[in-house]
């Protein structure tokens, strides 16, 4: 059923994802549906959350930087699929009645950000720099997301190697914060963009609820 939603984000946007609609394409009764998701608006965030998930990884390089610079190649390189691109853009497009009607949108987005909190755990294991508290991570997520997402959705850009390494910094800095790269801003040091059976792990779900 998510991927019936992806779908008609992609083709219509938000306002193209009915109940009717996903219950046609999935082939079960509406009634399901909503038994399981209450309404269109938790199925769509549902959607998007399995899908950012099961996308894009968070590297382990063996850098703090390193790590920030795959991941963000990651991201530009999943937002430049059709499917990628057409999920943020619905997301992004999405009305603000449907947005204020999603409790946990703010806290799709905090999952989001925290993604990185591994990554700086490593790094102060390391001795890269000092503990670092969440709403740091947060910021640093943010100033990351915001520029891959203009770079990538509106100027059409490609993040090579050295516009991630620009990025990272950025973001560091904005946090005040200050470490030396030791492994390379490749994407090769990334698993980059994957599909680890969310079609799979979706039924499965729907399957045992």
């Amino acid at each position: 059923m998510l991927d019936a939603v992806v779908e008609l984000l992609g083709e219509g946007g938000v306002r193209a994802v009915t109940i009717a609609e996903v219950a046609k394409r999935s082939g079960v009764n509406a009634s399901s549906i909503y038994r399981r998701w209450r309404s269109i608006d938790a199925l769509i965030l549902d959607a998007a959350q399995d899908l950012s998930l099961g996308a894009i990884e968070v590297a382990d390089t063996g850098s703090l930087e390193g790590d920030l610079c795959a991941t963000v190649r990651s991201v530009a390189a999943f937002l430049r699929t059709d499917l990628g691109g057409a999920m943020a853009r619905a997301l992004i497009d999405a009305p603000v009645e449907v947005l204020e009607r999603i409790g946990d949108w703010p806290q799709f987005w905090a999952s989001r950000l925290l993604r990185f909190e591994p990554v700086f755990a490593r790094a102060a294991a390391r001795g890269e720099l000092a503990d670092v508290d969440r709403s740091t991570i947060a910021s640093v997520g943010e100033v990351i997301a915001a520029q891959v997402y203009f770079r990538v959705l509106f100027r059409r850009e490609e993040i090579d190697a050295d516009a991630a390494r620009l990025i990272v910094r950025r973001a560091l800095a904005a946090e005040g914060l200050s470490v030396r790269a030791t492994v390379p801003c490749d994407l090769r040091t990334a698993s980059g963009v994957r599909n680890p059976g969310r079609k799979a792990r979706s039924q499965e779900r729907y399957e045992h609820d």
